[in-house]
């Protein structure tokens, strides 16, 4: 996997996921950096879509901003209305000069006659998409043949009834999002469709399985995994292949035709070597269209030719910034140094500093509250323990007793009961308040009886708030867990007394 940034711990993300992924990540950096963050629970969207953890603010005493996921404020008008219908980013591009594959839109009631004369008119391979859509759902690409085109045309007809279509020239080519804030162009990445490499032992599933435990160690990939489908077993299938193929030592097979990383295809991060003049292309691109100063721009590049295939005004982020090869690019940083130019003197500054995306979710899925403002970011010197507490400390309440102490004297942490029948502790807080806490562990609720405290330093990462943690599990000789023989030992006592 790539080079992932310092300033991120992959432990400590495990708990947001798809669309939250890009949201916590800026929402992350600009709250790092002092500025006010406020999650809002309004609908979000023009189909009043309730969606918590998608929508926040950032402020300073100087600025405020908005954000939906990836997409701020300035972002808007015709920037939003063209970037999200692909019919309308090539009418425009085209219209202003930059190069995109030759096509046409059809209506819901166009007939297959239409769309057989004009794929004979461009040439084949041809394109089908949706006018709308993301994640290159309702994309098929590469259609070979008239009977190919009427089969994809019936799936789509069938699957998305009331959508216009596009009808396009398919362009070979590497695939790359370029993400561009103004006149520059932040990062790039190759999108290569969902693929596994043989190593003569292997069957394609059981490649894919690999490949899948290693993307899961990737906190962007871990929602992106190569599911086994109708598609990828078509795919095989005109390759003469099954999932129970044992692919020779390096070949490498392709199962799918479009590379988007949700879908399982993979990231590589090219942002040095991709060619300045086809970012300048990417960089006009955005720059044609009022109130479109960021976003992504996807284009195809054979290396001698481009075209610029979609334009995003809400992209994804992860993966720049952790791409599975190359360097990960600090996209979240280069979004708030635009928006918020003032707080770059506390980049980097408190990157040690995590808060918990659950609690939000939590408070806001229930509607209890219109809107959460984040507890902000630690500025004074912080210091961390670590603590294995032993003695007479589980099913005594210590958790409980610990985590009111701890929000007492403003100290965050965790705190979690061990398999070997110890307590261990981390603390987080401002040095008095922390010695405070410390010497109140060995006291405890009133059942408990503390016998001996190990402590060591502890750097980080730090998630303000306090959380109890589950129950470490205990696995017995006989390879079954403590806590499930407990169930199975109550359910044997239930049964008992009905049979009885």
């Amino acid at each position: 996997m790539g080079n992932k940034l310092m300033k991120y711990n992959s432990g400590q993300l495990h708990h947001v996921r798809n669309n939250l992924f890009c949201s916590y990540l800026i929402a992350l950096e600009g709250w790092r950096r002092g500025l006010k963050l406020t999650f809002d629970s309004s609908k979000v969207t023009k189909n009043n879509l309730f969606a918590p953890g998608l929508k926040f603010t950032l402020s300073s005493e100087k600025n405020k901003h908005t954000f939906y996921k990836s997409r701020g404020d300035k972002v808007k008008g015709d920037a939003f209305k063209i970037g999200s219908n692909k019919y309308e980013t090539k009418r425009w591009l085209k219209q202003n000069g930059l190069p995109v594959a030759e096509g046409k839109m059809f209506d819901k009631d166009s007939t297959k006659v239409e769309y057989i004369s004009y794929a004979n008119e461009i040439g084949y391979p041809v394109v089908l998409k949706p006018v709308v859509g993301a994640k290159g759902q309702g994309v098929i690409p590469g259609i070979q043949d008239e009977e190919s085109l009427v089969e994809s045309l019936s799936y789509l007809k069938e699957k998305l009834p009331t959508s216009k279509l596009i009808l396009e020239k398919h362009y070979k080519g590497e695939e790359f999002r370029v993400y561009v804030i103004e006149d520059e162009v932040i990062a790039v990445i190759n999108r290569v469709p969902a693929n596994i490499t043989g190593d003569g032992k292997h069957t394609i599933k059981e490649l894919i399985n690999i490949k899948n435990k290693e993307r899961k160690k990737n906190p962007r990939l871990y929602s992106c995994l190569i599911k086994i489908d109708i598609e990828i077993e078509n795919k095989l299938k005109r390759l003469g292949l099954d999932i129970d193929y044992i692919p020779e030592n390096g070949n490498r097979i392709f199962l799918r035709d479009k590379s988007n990383i949700s879908m399982g295809g993979d990231s590589i991060e090219v942002t040095e070597t991709f060619p300045e003049e086809i970012k300048i292309i990417a960089i006009n691109a955005l720059g044609t269209i009022e109130n479109f100063p960021v976003g992504g721009v996807d284009i195809i590049y054979d290396g001698s030719t481009a075209i610029v295939v979609e334009l995003s005004p809400t992209p994804h982020i992860g993966s720049l910034v952790f791409p599975m090869e190359g360097n990960a690019i600090d996209v979240p940083g280069a979004i708030i140094d635009y928006y918020f130019p003032e707080s770059i003197v506390n980049k980097n500054v408190n990157n040690v500093f995590y808060f918990n995306m659950r609690k939000v979710l939590r408070a806001l899925e229930d509607r209890t509250l219109d809107e959460i403002t984040i507890t902000p970011c630690p500025t004074e010197e912080i210091n961390g323990v670590k603590l294995i507490i032993k003695g007479n400390v589980q099913k005594v309440g210590y958790r409980r007793w610990l985590r009111r102490i701890a929000n007492k004297y403003d100290v965050s942490g965790s705190v979690i009961n061990k398999a070997d029948g110890s307590v261990e502790v981390y603390l987080m807080g401002e040095k008095v308040f922390l010695e405070k806490v410390k010497s109140l562990c060995w006291k405890g609720p009133a059942k408990a009886s503390v016998d001996n405290i190990l402590e060591t330093d502890w750097s980080g990462p730090y998630t303000i708030g306090f959380e109890i943690k589950k129950t470490e599990v205990k696995i017995k000789s006989n390879g079954k867990s403590e806590r499930k023989n407990r169930k199975n030992g109550f359910l044997n006592k239930i049964m008992k007394k009905i049979l009885n």
